[in-house]
């Protein structure tokens, strides 16, 4: 079959739109039969809507079922056993479906006839527990060839997805957490989201496991033949790459050392490769009857196979889920996990889905293969992650999700009433009865059939540990909604979702999962935040969010405000409001600035503008919150406004007021104006936004004049070097090490990439935890630092690893800059701040073609000019970081002093202070 890829299948998508809008029409006209339901699987035969075929075609005879077949072998297949069928892409097959009453797929509406699904009940049954992210939720899906760079394409895409989405009128899922990816990755309420289990799981819950295994032997036996009498069986199933090729295809002397493994370990290996992926596995049963191909051609569908085997092998497929449902522990071998993150991306850390140590290589996952095989303690840990992946991601585990669905859709028919027990899970080990909101905690009660070790609320950057106490199988636990950050006085916490997550006497892992049957508090207001509870994802989640108060909030709120912001008459402040990065911290050129007001000009009053309360200020700062009534104020009546980015929102400027725009950096990637493609409406942004600005700061002379062109900016430009760099040569090293927790003597490299316009979270082109192992290797101690740029702050999630500090937190990158001895970036604007020190430079460039080519492009070949070692692969930079421990190589001196000639000349630790002298001395201070 031809290759899928995301972005082919969305121009065909795009191109069927017209047929799309004539099935709609057609639907309108025909009268659908409840009595008729048709079916469809993107595999074939199988999936869990064979599942729900075959316990209709028992209970409901009365009815028209029709199977709709996507090939001639899967039309064949399905009269074979008995079925109606008729082919999807035919005329019948439209007529069967627009008459149906009933549409049931597994991997979207193209399992029937698309065009005539309009105005049916669609029942959605996933083909597996998502792990990927899908739709909606990754910047892959959401591709289109040639086209899909332009403003706006991922939009159309995304509206494209929500449109097919809304056409669902049920989608049964696995649990609460499934729920609430889907949620998300479908753009449906949770009405339509239920949890019933999953029908094609069944086959793995009913009768006993000797029955089951015996009965899923000869499966695999009818599909690639007799297996030696007592062999182990193995399965390697891996999923597909957006049409590129497999990268974890064994060489010939890979094939050769797995055909000797499979005869030592007295072991089969059955392989099925994804339908959609590229690449041939046929070399291996050509050298060894000890390989075999199990695809599709040969076993339709691999569920009802799992429990024959003794271990499976996989990457990032949601196999390893109903893998752990058999009760079939995984090796996790992962070769690209790095770039698959990148593109992709999971709903969950790849390190917590695979037990923390996947395989990058064959050699390392037959090894793990005999540890897994044989009886010990590799084999217990094994089947013990299986059983949390199971159990905390399946709220039922019965076998009888098939009956379940069915209920659900004559309940929708009309045909009877909804079975009160329909979606009443059994009660987990962990039971919520009472939730308590405090002014600076949560107070959380329950009961547990396992004592409860530690109880905490975990969100994306922040962990909230609770006080435990516990009295027989009761326990009640205070958790503070206050932390200390980095060396901070405790804060509130950021805002965000943070789900109660406990560790259970005797658990070898953390669980999320509860039965929540306390009744749920209203949303409150403190100072702290405001705080909203709810029972989702299986858990307990609490979310906060900035302490407004609610005719402050939201879209009406604000307009409000605004009115009243543009109506009233500003009363000029000796003041300066000061934002960073969009008020997510404060730190860059504003708060040097902020530090030398606070030194020479103590009178001045500076506000600080912040998300929440959980951002640190400066002694003396008054913060203010972002969309707060005061915020209005002091951004009308401060004399002077310094920001390091855009100011968003609508201001009104002031005949008192001055904008200081600092910017944030020199830059290597195109900006603004000087971007390929940009749009009317994008340029009609910039120039509006740099007509707001009175003086334009600039690192250098090369700075400045990208900085005018790029942003049309017609005013003074100030070319005093960056004020941030001024804590470069005069900071306190050693005591900004403390904080972060760097020992004494350790080696911190720092890595920080940029952002990427094509994606939200942190790139990842390095395993970083296991680069951090890498790292340990080398000569002298080190630690890792990673930090991830500001517009990636509020996503994903910090990483934990022995050898690694994740430091995207950590207000101030000029004070983690001093902190490091060796600084790794890609095309961010610290490589210019860097250079003030001595620290080498690496330039990491993995995407660098794509970078260049697609997303931003650049203004000179770093390439040629950086004055450290270039790589573009992760064994390249671990090279270049050895040679630097060991003195064989590092920054060049000859291209550092041209360099640092270029854009360091005034980064002499006294740029601040030459702004704040030119600030008062033009009388913006009042």
């Amino acid at each position: 079959m031809a290759r899928f890829t995301f972005s082919a299948g969305n121009a065909r998508a795009l191109a069927r739109a017209p047929l799309y809008g004539l099935g709609a029409l057609a639907a309108r006209l025909v009268p659908r039969d409840p009595a008729r339901w048709v079916f469809g699987s993107g595999i074939g035969v199988g999936e869990g809507a064979f599942a729900l075929w075959e316990l209709c075609r028992d209970r409901d005879p009365e009815r028209r079922l029709v199977w709709l077949a996507s090939s001639d072998d899967e039309l064949a297949d399905a009269i074979a056993r008995g079925m109606r069928a008729v082919p999807t892409r035919s005329i019948h097959g439209f007529w069967e479906t627009l008459r149906a009453g009933v549409v049931v797929v597994t991997h979207g509406l193209g399992d029937v006839n698309r065009y005539g699904s309009s105005r049916a009940v669609v029942v959605q049954l996933w083909h597996g527990i998502p792990l990927k992210r899908l739709h909606l939720d990754t910047g892959a899906a959401l591709r289109l060839p040639l086209m899909g760079s332009l403003p706006g394409a991922r939009a159309l895409m995304a509206r494209l997805y929500r449109a097919g989405s809304s056409r669902i009128t049920l989608f049964p899922v696995a649990s609460e957490l499934v729920a609430a990816r889907i949620r998300s990755a479908f753009g449906l309420p949770r009405s339509r989201v239920r949890v019933l289990g999953d029908p094609r799981d069944d086959v793995l819950l009913r009768g006993d496991a000797a029955a089951r295994r015996a009965s899923a032997r000869a499966l695999v036996e009818s599909a690639v033949g007799p297996l030696p009498e007592g062999a182990r069986v193995v399965l390697y199933a891996p999923t597909w790459r957006d049409g590129e090729p497999d990268p974890a295809i064994p060489t010939e002397e890979e094939w050769r050392a797995i055909g000797a493994w499979a005869e030592r370990a007295d072991a089969v290996l059955l392989i099925r490769s994804h339908p959609l992926g590229a690449g041939s596995y046929a070399r291996g049963p050509e050298l060894t009857p000890r390989v075999r191909l199990m695809g599709r051609g040969r076993l339709t569908d691999a569920t009802p196979a799992l429990p024959a085997l003794d271990a499976i092998v996989t990457d990032y497929s949601s196999i390893a889920f109903d893998a752990a449902i058999a009760g079939v522990p995984s090796v996790f071998f992962a070769p690209d996990l790095a770039r698959y993150l990148s593109s992709r991306g999971l709903y969950t850390p790849y390190r917590s889905f695979s037990g923390d140590d996947p395989a990058a290589s064959w050699e390392q996952t037959l090894s793990r293969l005999d540890g897994l095989l044989a009886e010990g303690p590799e084999r217990v840990a094994g089947l013990a992650h299986a059983a949390w992946l199971r159990d905390e991601h399946v709220d039922r585990l019965d076998g009888h999700a098939t009956e379940r669905v069915r209920a659900a859709i004559l309940t929708l028919l009309g045909e009877g009433p909804e079975p009160a027990d329909l979606e009443v899970a059994p009660e987990r080990s962990v039971v919520i009865d009472a939730v308590t909101i405090e002014e600076e905690s949560i107070v959380v009660e329950g009961r547990s059939s396992a004592l409860v070790g530690s109880i905490a609320l975990v969100g994306p950057r922040q962990t909230l540990s609770g006080a435990l106490e516990t009295l027989d199988d009761r326990f009640l636990a205070r958790i503070p909604l206050l932390a200390s950050r980095w060396g901070s006085e405790p804060l509130a916490a950021p805002s965000g979702a943070y789900a109660l997550e406990l560790t259970l006497d005797g658990a070898t892992r953390a669980t999320k999962r509860a039965t929540i049957v306390a009744r749920m508090p209203g949303a409150s207001l403190t100072p702290l935040a405001r705080i909203e509870v709810a029972a989702d994802r299986g858990t307990l989640v609490v979310s906060l969010s900035a302490p407004l108060p609610d005719d402050e909030r939201g879209p009406a709120g604000q307009r409000r405000l605004e009115v009243e912001y543009r109506r009233r008459d500003a009363v000029p402040e000796r003041a300066v409001f000061l934002e960073s990065f969009y008020a997510q911290t404060a730190a860059c050129n504003p708060l040097a600035i902020d530090r030398e007001l606070a030194r020479s000009h103590p009178d001045v009053v500076r506000y600080w503008s912040v998300v929440d309360r959980s951002i640190a200020v400066p002694e003396g700062g008054v913060p203010i919150v972002e969309g707060s009534a005061e915020w209005w104020r002091v951004r009308a009546d401060a004399r002077v406004l310094v920001v390091n980015d855009w100011l968003r929102k609508r201001w009104r400027p002031r005949a008192h007021q001055t904008v200081l725009q600092t910017w944030h950096g020199t830059m290597l990637k195109r900006l603004a104006l000087d971007r390929d493609g940009v749009g009317l409406r994008t340029r009609i942004a910039v120039r509006r936004e740099s007509a707001r600005w009175s003086i334009l700061l600039a690192q250098n002379p090369y700075a400045a004049s990208i900085l005018r062109r790029a942003y049309g900016f017609r005013g003074p430009v100030w070319i005093e070097g960056y004020p941030r760099n001024d804590l470069l040569l005069t900071g306190d090293r050693a005591a900004v090490r403390a904080r972060i927790g760097i020992a004494e003597g350790v080696t911190a490299v720092l890595y920080a990439p940029t952002w990427r316009d094509d994606r939200t979270e942190i790139v990842d082109y390095l395993d970083l935890p296991g680069f951090a192992t890498a790292l340990a290797e080398l000569p002298g101690d080190h630690v890792l630092l990673v930090r991830g740029h500001s517009r990636t702050l509020r996503f994903g999630r910090d990483l934990e690893a022995p050898g690694l500090i994740d430091v995207t937190t950590f207000p101030s990158m000029s004070e983690l800059l001093l902190a490091a001895d060796v600084v790794v970036t890609d095309y961010s604007s610290i490589m210019f701040d860097a250079t003030a020190t001595d620290a080498p430079l690496v330039l990491f460039l993995p995407d660098l073609e794509h970078y260049r080519r697609d997303l931003r492009g650049f203004y000179f070949d770093v390439t040629t000019e950086a004055p450290g070692p270039v790589v573009t692969d992760g064994n390249a930079l671990l090279d270049a970081l050895r040679d630097i421990a060991t003195g064989a190589a590092g920054t060049d001196p000859v291209a550092l002093a041209a360099w640092r000639e270029r854009f360091n000349p005034l980064d002499d630790g006294g740029a601040a202070g030459r702004v704040v002298a030119r600030m008062a001395a033009s009388g913006m201070l009042g």
